[in-house]
């Protein structure tokens, strides 16, 4: 029998079912004279190849969809033109046309488009313009954050929050505001952010979704929470191109969310009972002196044999000296001593120095010059200078985010010199061919709901833990990446390593 041409193949295509249609589709891809085909012929190949979805088809069909569309086939352009900005898109280019629009976060988002791109361009192939096809994108973004509205509970697959919509209006929201005392609420399962502001901002750290305008200088972001009832989350209004505001520290934020069965909130000491002072500390390892910031407890004398814990962010430690304070007094824990390296600051020519300095793989050099002040210069210091112990069950070492996967790495590598580990939000999961003994830290964990991949490599180290049978303890809180978690954590952490709940 002879082998059909490309004209009987898209006839048969069109009108198969879909086991069928593969097949044929596949003979399609194969025939040899594919690439030369004109007209209806290229045209209706082309829409065939497209439906596919098949990625390795992308290149036939654009240069097919162009050849009708330049034989005034309408729609060919249209087809064109989305062909064109998935291969930009999968090469790791901008779009050219702004035609593919995907889901994130329940959203319906534009990824970048090529400006020099003009909007004659995408007329010329029946593209609507840009700004048009934006409109629609929030249109139907709108619609199904609507829908979702209405379906208590319901999240996307692998999702914990998903943003809503119930087209507030700016009085009841102004009224609300006035009666809550606060810039955000939940209503069951769903939280509200309100700004005071006429353009988009994002919600940050925990939620970098941009708000949508409720009108009257009101902007809006509604989100449907997993667990939203035990969540703490602190939020910052930041304007929408992501920069924050000129008056903008760490730590600053505009207000707190704490859900009514959330962790009850810890007391905080301004002034101290305690104290903290600088210090800079002499360095060979890294060829300069190094700040570090020490916390001691009220009646902490030299020799008392308080636990003292090696910590990281030295420079973004005074929040947390003003809760660990408070506990101490109270009775939440037992005292120590806190000794905390700062953090090197940002290289205009090497970088992000921070993670090189915390975290193995990004330069050798510097994470080994580190390493050595950590482990060598940093203890003989404190040791001379604080009289802190040096047996290793009341030494600890701790950090959060890339500091916590610091503390990882110095736990596995320096094994005999700590008795805790105390590794918060850690993006660096554990080496599974490792080989985890009982002369290990006891591992305190603890991330959020919220981090993303933080959450999910800090639980794929409780996970690895459980599996040798070393010592853990994991807590998972309703978060983002949040220093009030890490916190309001480190206190009962403390008290698990040294206190009433030691498991030493």
């Amino acid at each position: 029998m002879d082998e059909r041409n490309v004209a009987a193949l898209v006839t048969a295509a069109e009108s198969a079912d879909e086991s069928n249609r593969f097949d044929l589709l596949h003979e399609l891809r194969e025939h040899q004279d594919l690439g030369s085909a004109l007209g209806a012929d290229a045209f209706g190949a082309a829409s065939l190849l497209a439906a596919s979805g098949d990625p390795s088809d992308l290149p036939v069909v654009a240069r097919l969809s162009l050849e009708a569309h330049q034989a005034g086939i309408e729609g060919a352009g249209l087809i064109h033109a989305e062909a064109s900005d998935k291969i930009a898109l999968y090469t790791g280019r901008p779009q050219l046309y702004g035609t593919v629009m995907l889901e994130h976060q329940g959203d319906i988002v534009q990824p970048p488009v090529d400006k020099r791109v003009s909007d004659d361009e995408r007329a010329e192939l029946g593209v609507p313009p840009l700004d048009e096809l934006q409109r629609r994108m929030m249109s139907l973004s709108r619609q199904l954050a609507t829908d979702r509205a209405d379906q208590p509970g319901w999240l996307p697959d692998g999702q914990r929050f998903c943003r809503v919509w119930n087209n507030p209006h700016p009085s009841d929201l102004r009224a609300r505001i006035a009666s809550e005392g606060a810039t955000a609420w939940a209503d069951g399962d769903i939280i509200t952010f309100v700004a005071e502001s006429d353009s988009p901002v994002t919600v940050t750290p925990v939620f970098p979704i941009e708000s949508w305008d409720a009108g009257d200088g009101l902007q809006v972001l509604s989100l449907r929470v997993e667990r939203l009832d035990e969540a703490v989350i602190t939020y910052t209004f930041n304007p929408t191109n992501g920069m924050p505001p000129m008056n903008f520290r760490r730590g600053s934020h505009d207000g707190r969310f704490r859900g009514r069965k959330a962790p009850t909130e810890l007391a905080s000491n301004d002034p101290l009972v305690g104290n903290t002072f600088e210090h800079a500390v002499e360095s060979a390892s890294l060829g300069e002196p190094r700040r570090v910031t020490v916390y001691r407890p009220r009646g902490h004398k030299p020799g008392d044999n308080t636990p003292v814990i090696y910590a990281t962010d030295g420079n973004m430690f005074a929040p947390y000296a003003r809760r660990l304070d408070a506990a101490i007094e109270s009775g939440i824990c037992p005292p120590v001593v806190i000794v905390a390296a700062h953090a090197a600051s940002f290289d205009q020519i090497r970088g992000n120095l921070r993670a090189a300095e915390y975290l193995p793989g990004f330069d050798d050099q510097v994470y080994d010059a580190h390493q050595r002040f950590f482990i060598d210069e940093l203890p003989a210091w404190a040791e001379t200078e604080l009289g802190v112990p040096t047996n290793p069950a009341n030494r600890g070492v701790w950090g959060c985010s890339d500091g916590g996967g610091h503390a990882a790495t110095v736990a596995r590598l320096f094994a005999p010199r700590f008795g805790h580990a105390f590794v918060y939000s850690t993006g660096m999961p554990p080496d599974m061919a490792y080989n985890w003994t009982d002369s290990h830290p006891f591992m305190h964990l603890c991330a959020g709901t919220l981090e993303g991949p933080f959450h999910q490599a800090t639980e794929a180290w409780a996970g690895y833990l459980m599996l040798v049978d070393a010592p853990y303890h994991f807590t998972e809180r309703v978060a983002g990446h949040d220093l009030v978690q890490w916190a309001e954590e480190l206190p009962y952490a403390i008290n698990r390593a040294w206190g009433t709940d030691s498991n030493s």
